[in-house]
């Protein structure tokens, strides 16, 4: 069976960033971003294999969009998530995809921002950004979260689950290790903070539609995130027998994380 897609081009933006571009004319840009200790591709298992060869997606270009986690804050890879979106909305001119290729400039219609965990505070910030600097593609983006972290996290916990091996004594302190769970932390007035009030006041001045999930995915019983309603986000499905790392990951038997995907696109 052929693919509707290039094979994978590395993209120099992030880390390890990997865009399959559409042999069609694609109407969709559809931009994946991890969580804490994830990684571009390995976050999201059979994601790239499945969409690759379905034709659903054939009028999608699919990029998955990989970041340092253990360097920075929050809104430093915030910011560059925002400037590369801002590139790819325009993918040939700004040299993102390849003119070898020999595919046309993209006109998407609209993008999906699909992100795990942490990384739905990357994508909202992104797009507070780009509303705030009046950029085009803001109001065509629509988004798509797995174990949002959006509300904080459980962060030992989140640092024990994504670094395996991890001991006890030094999850006291991984906090210090690594600045960008402080960002994670509900009890700081930090970016978490940030954010909500300026989707609030957006949402409740009648804009900002942009900002309310179309997709909101939980694992039951997460011990790292809380279900609970993000202001005027799509009520959340909740998927049993999976944890707050497997829930966006699909695999031969459990395709659920791609079927709700389908839903929106």
């Amino acid at each position: 069976m052929a693919t509707n897609h290039t094979t994978s081009i590395e993209i120099k933006h992030g880390a390890n960033t990997q865009g399959y571009f559409s042999f069609e004319s694609p109407e969709n840009l559809i931009v994946f971003v991890h969580g804490f200790g994830g990684s571009a591709l390995g976050t999201w298992n059979n994601f790239p294999l499945i969409l690759l060869f379905d034709d659903h997606f054939k009028n999608s270009d699919i990029v998955f969009y990989g970041y340092d986690t253990f360097k920075g804050q929050a809104g430093d890879h915030a910011a560059e998530l925002y400037h590369f979106i801002n590139l790819a909305f325009k993918p040939l001119h700004n040299q993102i995809l390849p003119s070898l290729q020999n595919l046309p400039e993209r006109d998407y219609k609209r993008i999906v921002l699909v992100a795990h965990s942490l990384g739905a505070v990357l994508i909202r910030q992104a797009q507070l950004h780009g509303h705030i600097a009046g950029d085009d593609w803001v109001e065509k983006s629509e988004l798509a979260l797995y174990a949002p972290a959006h509300h904080g996290a459980e962060v030992i916990s989140l640092a024990m689950q994504a670094l395996p091996g991890l001991s006890g004594l030094f999850g006291l302190f991984v906090k210090f290790r690594f600045p960008i769970l402080n960002d994670l932390d509900s009890k700081n007035n930090g970016i978490l903070d940030s954010i909500k009030n300026q989707t609030s006041a957006l949402q409740n001045g009648g804009e900002g539609n942009f900002s309310k999930a179309k997709l909101v995915v939980y694992s039951k019983g997460d011990k790292i995130v809380r279900n609970f309603n993000y202001l005027e986000d799509s009520p959340a499905h909740v998927i049993p027998n999976t944890t707050h790392i497997s829930v966006c990951k699909p695999k031969d038997a459990f395709i659920t994380p791609v079927e709700l995907l389908k839903q929106i696109i």
